[in-house]
């Protein structure tokens, strides 16, 4: 590996990891009154996200031209585009209203809280809890679905490689 590309790896590291960290101060500078530094976690949250993204662009462009030099049969086979998830809106919310009377069951009956603070936190359990379930549905979905060989239009999918292999 050159110097150059092992130094490229390092600062991209570091930015991540100074990205997450001045994104993850700016709630704690606006909860304890600091909004001096709010400014300065958002200076640094755009400059690395502005850096990372210009590295990732030069890094995809380079990528490309070296596939593009080899001769046609050397180049890597592209994977077609899977069909997007589709937003499940009847799903999420009744989802949502579910977890929603469990938590707020939950709150009242077990935890005794006051209704102010236990509908606060129902309706952000709530959310998060249908999140999680509609979400973790989807991905159980496209896991069996990618394992079955059938596409999301419900088709089979050509085999690429020899039985047993991995696409």
């Amino acid at each position: 590996m050159r110097a150059r590309r092992a130094l490229t790896i390092l600062l991209s590291t570091v930015a991540t990891i100074v990205l997450v960290l001045a994104f993850l101060f700016v709630p704690l500078s606006l909860a304890t009154g600091h909004p001096d530094h709010v400014a300065v976690e958002l200076v640094l949250v755009v400059l690395t996200l502005g850096y990372l993204m210009r590295v990732m662009r030069r890094d995809r462009a380079s990528r490309r031209a070296a596939e593009a030099a080899l001769p046609p049969e050397r180049r890597p086979v592209r994977r077609a585009p899977r069909q997007p998830v589709t937003f499940q809106l009847r799903e999420t919310l009744v989802a949502f209203a579910i977890w929603l009377v469990v938590v707020l069951a939950l709150g009242a009956f077990v935890l005794q809280l006051p209704l102010a603070v236990n509908a606060g936190a129902a309706i952000f359990a709530a959310f998060m809890l249908a999140t999680l379930t509609v979400t973790g549905r989807h991905m159980m979905f496209r896991l069996t679905m990618d394992e079955s060989g059938v596409d999301a239009s419900g088709g089979l999918r050509p085999s690429k490689g020899p039985p047993g292999s991995r696409d």
